[in-house]
């Protein structure tokens, strides 16, 4: 780590001192994973700038994703908050920060409940075919999350909120941006929360507290984050570090039977993340320049096994050290009626895995296992080319290989290279500036995350090295338009072939029931995303937003048809907000989930029920500080306490509340 400082530090001095002294330019359109282009042909993306981000008054980022139709956000057993695109799974979504990879390749999730979103400015959520620069694995969608950019003379934002259940955030980020352009940008957050609320009890059975507090799911963090850059005409550079240091407990799976099945009592005294990361633009020639980012990600976990409810007796340890270094260069040639695009991405990540197991002589005592290593190398060579066919028809299509690799397995045995290939094309169609469409199709792939491979969570899975990769066909027909000044709508119809899809099945293991991971024969999965928003006046406005979803697997070789699990087949959202005065703002949000289904412990196919939760949200403009806004804030989510259940035994907190003080 220090030597990566060092090397770090001295090539931005060496980048700095060749850029200062020149023009001033843009620092923004660096900081992207795959740049827009007046002639580049993707799935039109959902974005959320500042102003509707504070609509939801996050705490965590992962409050925003509760939210939004045709995305399903849910706390698994190892209480990651993560999302699903479309019904896909959480390792086929993957989510960049300021352009560089946030999940840890090991396990290949990125966990949004424990990432402050005072930090975030803005998020992209892209789905259907994505472009090449995000490299392999992105089969499901992606989320880009930006964070924040300062403006000249200088900016503060500060969030302040109390609520249920011991619930505090405090955030500040400030910045400044500098006539000889240079930024600086430095921010700081804290989350605490006793525990989540129960809406039902029965979700939970087994869970032995005598109130609404659930058992073990209290959650305390700190973060930290800086960043500077320089920018000019012909050259820009943008250097970021975040730093998450976070201590929580793991709800156990309520609807298990301690006596019969195995949840897990689980603890994490130890969650801490650190990445650095570098952006950087070039203009080569006036029609050829080079985009860099390069990001190093250390990472740190211990997970503690006890034996019940109580917390008492400590069973097992797990612990994981992470570094990972990563880079992407993609060179861009302006023609006169094309854009060609080069692209490479690699990734290394080097996993240390050691687990720690009860003495049985010495009650109390922890035996150390040996030290495993584990490896895995990732990479993308590709080219697109955009063509305007007619200033009101543009076409993309590119090709690109994946592989990974796995030098190092642990005591597992050795496996051979993966590779595969993924290709796309799209097609633009922009008559007018009122309204647009976009046809997509494309071929992508995944690779299984070394955890699925060799994880064995402390005996709760089966190991299957014998994983093949995921590959899926997608395609995509989007439709945009904006008829007047107080109405947009957008829908989308969106296929998805995929094969050798990574599920899970229920297995006996010398009379215990384990989990082990498997590759089906495959799915077809289809759809219909759309929404709407209409300023019915100059201070109401109402936004519509449904994703609808069907779809089944392929029968397996022994006849029998798995469920599509956890996917509901219907998402529909209807928002209310209300200008009421030049100082309050009133909110009303209800977001109907309809039913789906879930594994149970011993294999069977259970139920998850539909739900209809209703959030509240209320802004008082208090004053002007120093030329920025002070708000009072309030906020009610899922005011009726409804149960939302993404997966047996796991549901989603119940009624909370929070008010807050906000400068912006």
């Amino acid at each position: 780590m220090i030597r990566f400082m060092r090397r770090f530090l001295v090539l931005l001095a060496v980048i700095s001192g060749a850029a200062f002294g020149q023009g001033v330019a843009t620092i923004d359109e660096i900081v992207v994973t795959a740049a827009p282009a007046r002639d580049r042909v993707t799935p039109p993306p959902l974005t959320l700038d500042q102003d509707a981000l504070q609509e939801f008054q996050p705490i965590a980022t992962a409050d925003v994703f509760r939210n939004i139709t045709g995305v399903s956000m849910r706390t698994n057993s190892r209480g990651e908050s993560v999302i699903r695109i479309r019904g896909a799974e959480e390792r086929q979504t993957l989510v960049f920060l300021d352009g560089a990879p946030l999940a840890t390749p090991w396990d290949g999730r990125a966990d949004l409940a424990l990432l402050p979103a005072g930090l975030i400015d803005r998020l992209d959520i892209s789905r259907g075919v994505i472009p090449i620069e995000y490299g392999p694995n992105a089969i499901g969608g992606v989320v880009d999350l930006f964070t924040f950019k300062p403006v000249r003379g200088g900016d503060v934002r500060a969030d302040l909120q109390l609520g249920s259940l011991g619930t505090r955030n405090a955030n500040i980020v400030a910045g400044t941006e500098l006539s000889n352009g240079w930024s600086f940008v430095g921010g700081a957050s804290t989350i605490h929360r006793d525990a989540e609320r129960i809406a039902e009890r029965s979700s939970v059975p087994f869970d032995p507290t005598t109130s609404n507090a659930r058992t073990n799911t209290d959650l305390s963090g700190t973060s930290f984050f800086a960043a500077s850059g320089h920018h000019t005409d012909a050259f820009s550079l943008w250097v970021s570090a975040l730093h998450a240091d976070v201590e929580r407990g793991i709800a156990a799976q309520g609807d298990l039977d301690p006596d019969v099945s195995s949840p897990r009592f689980w603890r994490t005294p130890e969650w801490r993340l650190t990445q650095l990361t570098v952006n950087g633009r070039w203009d080569l020639h006036e029609k050829l320049n080079v985009r860099i980012t390069g990001w190093q990600q250390n990472f740190q976990q211990t997970i503690d096994a006890f034996e019940d409810y109580s917390y008492a007796t400590l069973n097992a340890r797990e612990r994981g050290r992470d570094r990972t270094s990563g880079s992407r260069v993609t060179f861009n040639l302006d023609l006169d009626r094309a854009t060609l695009r080069f692209v490479s991405t690699i990734q290394v990540s080097t996993h240390d895995n050691q687990e720690f197991e009860a003495d049985t002589l010495d009650e109390g005592t922890l035996v150390a296992a040996s030290l495993l290593r584990y490896r895995q190398q990732l990479s993308t060579l590709g080219a697109e080319a955009d063509v305007r066919i007619s200033e009101a028809l543009t076409t993309t299509f590119g090709i690109a290989v994946d592989r990974a690799d796995t030098p190092l397995t642990g005591d597992k045995p050795a496996l051979e290279s993966l590779s595969a290939s993924g290709w796309s094309t799209g097609l633009r169609w922009a008559p007018s500036n009122q309204w647009s469409a976009t046809a997509t199709l494309g071929q992508r792939t995944r690779f299984p995350t070394p955890r699925e491979l060799y994880g064995a969570a402390l005996g709760r899975f089966l190991v299957n090295p014998d994983l093949l990769p995921e590959r899926a066909l997608l395609g995509d027909l989007a439709v945009s338009a904006y008829p007047n000044d107080s109405l947009s709508f957008n829908v989308a119809v969106w296929a998805n072939r995929s094969d050798d899809t990574l599920s899970q099945r229920a297995v006996q293991d010398g009379g215990d029931s384990k989990r082990q991971r498997y590759n089906t024969n495959g799915s077809l999965t289809y759809g219909i995303d759309s929404s709407a928003t209409w300023f019915v006046a100059d201070n109401f406005r109402v936004e519509l937003s449904a994703a609808l979803q069907g779809g089944r697997m392929e029968r397996e070789d022994n006849g029998e048809r798995p469920m599509l699990l956890q996917r509901p087949e219907a998402q529909v959202r209807m928002a209310l907000d209300w200008q009421a005065s030049q100082r309050v703002d009133l909110r009303a949000e209800v977001l109907h989930t309809s039913a789906a289904h879930d594994l149970a412990d011993d294999g069977s196919v259970a139920r998850l029920p539909a739900a209809n939760s209703l959030n509240l949200r209320g802004f008082f403009h208090i004053d002007t500080w120093a030329g920025r806004n002070v708000h009072l804030t309030a906020s009610i989510d899922n005011l009726t306490d409804e149960l939302v259940l993404p997966q047996l035994g796991l549901p989603a907190p119940g009624r909370s509340y929070r008010l807050g003080l906000r400068v912006n």
